[in-house]
């Protein structure tokens, strides 16, 4: 389990981006989306501590619109989220949350072993899931690398995917806001593809992710 995790935040936040600290209990991270050259948008996680023990609050946004050419076809892409999930002792308790992906709008909840996902005016589909199944955020290293899971919930369509067991390649050593971080560097394999992730070592908050798109490889990167 995580020990001190909203310190740990904290002072990363402060340490590392300054402008990401809100208040002594809760933290925004802002990451950027990039796709090749081009600019797709922000991320952003607030990490509240709910009063108790290893237990917290995580709201994410995301707002993606932008363009790309592919084989000489243009594509305009909008994706925007919101959703807030709860931690308790390391385990998923619950999570809701709405999107926008081009033309089509979801509503995704999960509690009680269930997750309810709804596409727009369709019947809303129910599933069940173990208790060891988590969201597919990503947003702290021990949650979700150093506790494998073998299903995670979309945070876009609210599919629930499957995954193999995290892999650390090992540890690197990187420059981020002018400073020298360590950072650990996992793979997974993840509904089949690869994605890549970097957390500060010292805290083990997400640094950078890395993933397949149809256009290519999608990086975010904390700013």
């Amino acid at each position: 389990m995580i020990r001190h995790t909203l310190a740990a935040v904290a002072v990363a936040a402060a340490l590392l981006s300054p402008h990401a600290a809100r208040a002594q209990n809760s933290t925004t991270l802002t990451y950027v989306g990039m796709l090749g050259d081009t600019r797709m948008g922000t991320q952003t996680f607030t990490i509240t501590a709910t009063g108790k023990p290893d237990s917290y609050a995580m709201q994410g946004k995301v707002d993606l619109n932008f363009n790309y050419k592919l084989l000489l076809i243009s594509y305009h892409i909008i994706n925007q989220s919101n959703y807030t999930e709860t931690w308790e002792g390391g385990k998923l308790v619950s999570f809701r949350g709405t999107t926008r992906d081009r033309d089509d709008n979801y509503a995704i909840e999960y509690a009680d072993g269930k997750v309810t996902a709804a596409k727009n005016k369709d019947k809303p589909q129910v599933r069940e899931v173990p208790p060891t199944v988590a969201s597919a955020s990503f947003w702290l290293e021990s949650y979700f690398m150093k506790q494998p899971h073998p299903f995670y919930i979309s945070t876009n369509s609210g599919k629930v995917k499957t995954a193999k067991a995290p892999k650390m390649e090992g540890q690197q050593t990187v420059t981020f806001r002018n400073q020298q971080v360590k950072v650990n560097y996992w793979t997974m394999d993840f509904d089949g593809d690869k994605y890549e992730f970097w957390y500060l070592a010292d805290s083990g908050l997400l640094l950078k992710r890395v993933e397949p798109s149809e256009g290519g490889k999608v990086t975010f990167t904390l700013q």
